[in-house]
């Protein structure tokens, strides 16, 4: 993962998505995309989840979208 960077091994978890993280737009960052996902192979973390982190989410996304574009 990181700012601006194109996956090396997303693969079908990137769902579509071009850049791990995009300053100020957490809809478009695949760390947020996976973070809300239940899907096998999409979900992040991996292992042990078959729930959304709520909080955890929230966290992420004030995060992303409150870095400078």
């Amino acid at each position: 993962m990181g700012i601006g960077k194109v996956p090396v091994s997303a693969g079908g978890g990137a769902g579509g998505l071009d850049y791990d993280i995009i300053p100020g737009d957490a809809t478009h960052s695949i760390l947020f995309y996976r973070m809300n996902s239940t899907e096998p192979g999409t979900a992040m973390p991996e292992l042990a989840r078959t729930v959304i982190h709520k909080e955890g989410v929230k966290l992420i996304r004030d995060w992303i979208n409150s870095m400078p574009k």
